[in-house]
Order: C-alpha cells, then structure tokens, then sequence
C-alpha cells in the first residue's frame, strides 16, 4: 500500500510540475512519409508536402497538443525525432 502512494505521489509531482513550467512532455510521434495520408488540424494533410514530416503529441498537464516538424535524417534541415521535452 506504501508503493502505491509513492507512485501516486510521484505522478501527481511530475503532473504539478509540468502544469506550472509550461512543459511539455512528449507521449508518441509519428513520421509521414510523402504521399501518405495524416490530416493534422491547422495544418492539414501532411502527405501532400514535398518533405517527410513528424508528428509529435505532447502532454502539457491541461491536455495533449499537437507539434509538426519537418523530418531529416541528418538533422541538418529538420530533426530525425521529436524532442522529449519541449518548452516555448
């Protein structure tokens, strides 16, 4: 029982902390590919540019939000992942 409010603890800590830094903490990215289709609100159908691009969904303690990169292997003209955490 212990253990379980540790944990509890912890993640209303983490939760707290993310609310009052205006933090964001990655959940999971997607990479589309040119020509594959992923409609992405306020920026519409990604497949149709030239570039691939990421998609990342981030939590940032009032909801999940959506982040659009461009894509590069080298991370030269783009980033090859989402970062994990990301602070405008």
């Amino acid at each position: 029982m212990k253990d379980i409010r540790l944990i509890i603890a912890s993640i209303a800590a983490v939760w707290f902390i993310v609310l009052v830094t205006d933090t964001k903490v990655l959940l999971w990215q997607t990479k589309v590919k040119k020509g594959q289709y992923y409609y992405v609100e306020e920026h519409g159908d990604l497949g149709k540019s030239n570039q691939s691009t990421l998609v990342g969904r981030y939590f940032n303690g009032r909801g999940i939000i959506t982040k659009v990169f461009w894509y590069s292997s080298n991370n030269i003209f783009g980033r090859d992942s989402c970062p994990f955490i990301l602070r405008d």
